[in-house]
């Protein structure tokens, strides 16, 4: 018998499968997703290895080393997350090891400890012992070797397996009590074994606590009552929840657009759905009901939201409605948190995870809904390795667990909308406002305020109706999408731009720290007060962020208070929670920042918020500017009037009679979704053909040159026999140097037919190259947020 195996390493030079024989004294106690022991190297070194297959013969002619030790008794991931890690890396072209990495617990898998407890009230020297959590080795200490014992009694359900990263457990459990269904005779002067019963028949599973003080009984009551086997008892590991305890979130009677689309998502529990309603529809509503019918069924659901500011509004309303544990996963968490999470996921204690695009990872066994929320969103795309795409995670997932899919969005991706065209997924339109209470949109354009002397970012118009806003006690949203104070630093005497000794792109000026900080590479530098190139004193910042916004919002209205958020200003998640509680609470007049408080945001006394500067993403060198700014302003302008009261937006921009803005204005998706169409489809871009690129990167410029072209010329011959793939470039990227690396994109295109050859051609030429080039990097992305 063999193992095939991955080693735990960083290395792209290892990425790929190392084969190992299995000595007989470890044949049928090694299966897939356990790690091991393996000598590796020409030095023998022992390496922590993780096994994926399992194979009976092997033709080689070359010496095949020995496992040498099991370091788990069990799989560490479900055979799902298995082939799922396969099929990242083979889609995406990613390594192997980042890939199981991404479902794998998160932890270095070295560190992972295994540990055994008692599930069990019996009484046995065993389940005693394992009262408190024990590692294999101190059951073997004690007891010699009763491995299959112990598993067995795990398959019993009596012992349970936790992990940690710690050497030592010590971990609290709660107990709950339930009924068996076991009928039994009481004796008529058992009142309170009575009452127990009557309470859990009424109450079902409940903690012991609880129980004990509700129906004011001793624990020799339950115990009886435990040993007729007419009551279970279940430990469940007792854990600190990061979410707090909400108000509850009363279920809505839903309209009549609702209800058809609740009812046909319900009709095929298997289905791929893309609900697609204005802002304000009542979509989440119709994601709390179906949760509700999956949790009814005893099966679980994953919630994904594309930012960490969503997350507290939405564990607000599913803790709200849901007595129950919820599971969050983000970026923001610490590693412990990270942790804890997965470990109550895997331990089988919550059965709702919410969270960011990796939330899509959550190791449930039976998923019942996956549900993706706004889901045009470009965070969705992971763009380093792992590099996957969440949507096509998440129907394989589904597919593989056969439960519904639920991709929602007032402003759907046009890949995705497109897919409904032929049949991957079915389309539901919400085309009212459960308020029926659309906001107005109102153009600005900013050449008009310039004649008019207005040198403010804030134009005339949107200054009065904030003001306006301030006087009735209704809050405002400012809108833009550039962190910082200035956006570049200019001379005007000769033009010189002050950029990044390290990066090819003009660094920002941050007012706050007094800086210039270059968005890439991260470096600062001193602003100067003379022009490093003429020596001229005429050097200024240019350009408007975030910052220089919430300077001239103070100056105006120096009485309201002012809240800013963006990725400098928004730290840790106690600043999304402050942000979302101060808006709830009408603590906070305006609120402005970047797109992350652009989408999915449901504040009642939000009545106007004003676009700063629209033309921003239009301006952006890439195929989807046109699509992510509608989406962008859409989603922006629903967070107007989604109260009772009347909402208004005021765009700003330099170009009013701009199609996208228009579309905007008049929330016509339509038009603008097949005008898109017609773009795509001319420039061979997707959802036409599929977009693969492949980034050289290396510190010398020369070299980067000359190894781009000789890998595309080595790509065009080996694919030469192919008609309708189309090669470009090597050109420059658009930011051609970041840290000090040079970088150059090869751009593929590709049809659907086409893909999986073209995958394979690239993968084996990259593979040549890293051998041939090892200090070069050869980055390949399919379908990428941005091609340059």
């Amino acid at each position: 018998m063999y193992a095939k195996v991955i080693i735990d390493s960083k290395s792209r030079f290892l990425n790929r499968s190392f084969t190992y024989h299995i000595p007989e004294k470890f044949n049928n106690k090694i299966d897939i997703a356990m790690r091991v022991l393996v000598p590796f190297g020409k030095g023998n070194k022992t390496s922590v290895a993780f096994v994926y297959g399992i194979i009976d013969q092997l033709d080689a002619d070359y010496e095949i080393k020995n496992i040498l030790e099991i370091i788990d008794n069990r799989r560490l991931i479900s055979e799902e997350l298995m082939d799922l890690a396969f099929f990242m890396s083979k889609t995406y072209m990613s390594p192997i090891q980042a890939s199981l990495k991404q479902v794998m617990p998160p932890t270095d898998i070295k560190n992972i400890k295994t540990f055994y407890y008692s599930k069990s009230e019996k009484d046995s020297n065993i389940l005693n012992f394992l009262v408190k959590n024990r590692t294999m080795d101190e059951i073997i200490k004690k007891f010699g070797d009763i491995k299959q014992d112990i598993f067995s009694l795990v398959d019993q359900g009596e012992i349970g397996i936790s992990y940690d990263v710690k050497n030592t457990q010590n971990i609290r459990y709660d107990e709950y009590a339930y009924l068996t269904g076991r009928d039994i005779k009481i004796n008529k002067n058992a009142n309170k074994q009575k009452d127990i019963i009557d309470y859990l028949k009424k109450n079902g599973k409940t903690k012991l606590s609880i129980l004990l003080k509700e129906t004011n009984s001793l624990k020799s009551s339950l115990n009886s009552l435990v040993e007729k086997n007419a009551i279970a008892i279940e430990k469940v590991e007792t854990k600190k929840e990061i979410t707090k305890r909400y108000d509850q979130y009363s279920k809505f009677k839903l309209n009549n657009e609702q209800e058809l689309a609740f009812n046909k998502i319900k009709s095929k529990s298997d289905g791929h759905f893309l609900l697609f309603g204005v802002t304000g529809s009542g979509k989440t509503e119709i994601f709390l009901q179906m949760v509700e019918e999956v949790i009814k069924q005893g099966k679980e659901a994953i919630i994904l939201v594309p930012e960490i500011s969503l997350t507290p509004q939405t564990i607000e309303r599913f803790k709200g409605r849901f007595d129950e544990k919820i599971a969050i996963i983000h970026s923001g968490l610490t590693p412990s948190e990270r942790f804890d999470q997965w470990r109550m996921i895997n331990n089988g204690e919550v059965k709702i995870a919410i969270g960011a695009r990796s939330a899509i990872f959550a190791p449930f066994r039976n998923l019942g809904i996956i549900i993706i929320d706004e889901e045009h969103d470009n965070s969705y795309i992971s763009s380093k390795d792992p590099k996957y795409h969440t949507d096509e995670i998440a129907k394989f997932r589904a597919n593989y667990n056969k439960c519904n899919l639920i991709l929602a969005s007032a402003t759907p991706s046009i890949k995705t909308m497109s897919k409904t065209k032929n049949g991957e997924y079915d389309l539901i339109h919400l085309k009212n406002r459960v308020n029926n209470n659309l906001p107005d949109i109102e153009i600005i354009d900013l050449k008009e305020e310039l004649k008019s002397s207005n040198y403010s970012i804030i134009s005339y118009r949107l200054q009065k109706e904030i003001k306006n806003n301030l006087k009735k006690k209704e809050q405002t949203i400012l809108f833009l999408n550039k962190i910082g104070h200035n956006s570049f630093t200019f001379c005007r005497t000769c033009g010189y731009v002050i950029k990044c000794e390290a990066c090819d792109v003009a660094m920002t000026y941050h007012k706050n720290i007094n800086k210039l900080v270059c968005h890439y590479c991260g470096r600062t530098k001193n602003q100067p007060k003379v022009c490093p190139n003429c020596h001229s004193k005429k050097i200024k910042e240019f350009g408007a962020g975030t910052e220089k916004l919430e300077e001239e919002v103070k100056t105006l209205f120096p009485n309201a208070n002012i809240m800013r958020m963006d990725s400098m200003k928004a730290s840790n998640k106690s600043t999304y929670q402050k942000m979302y509680d101060g808006m709830k609470n009408n603590k906070i007049d305006i609120l402005l920042g970047t797109q992350m408080i652009a989408k999915g945001l449901d504040f009642k006394n939000v009545t106007l918020v004003g676009i700063i500067s629209a033309d921003l993403s239009l301006n952006v060198g890439d195929f989807r500017s046109q699509e992510n700014t509608f989406e962008l302003l859409t989603q922006v302008a629903g967070r107007s009037g989604r109260g009772n009261k009347k909402g208004k937006v005021i765009i700003q921009t330099y170009k009013p009679e701009n199609f996208v803005i228009q579309a905007v204005k008049n929330g016509d998706y339509i038009n603008y979704y097949k005008n898109e169409l017609i773009e795509r489809n001319a420039f061979s871009y997707p959802p036409f053909k599929n977009i693969l690129t492949i980034k050289v990167i290396d510190s010398n410029r020369i070299s980067t040159i000359d190894i781009s072209r000789e890998f595309t010329k080595k790509l065009r011959d080996r694919l030469k026999s192919f008609e309708n793939v189309e090669i470009l470039g090597p050109n420059p990227c658009k930011i051609s140097r970041i840290n000090n690396k040079h970088r150059y994109n090869i751009i593929v295109k590709a049809s659907d037919d086409d893909l999986d050859l073209v995958r394979n051609t690239v993968n084996k030429l990259r593979n040549e190259f890293i051998n041939k080039y090892n200090k070069t990097s050869f980055i390949p992305a399919l379908n990428p947020t941005n091609i340059n």
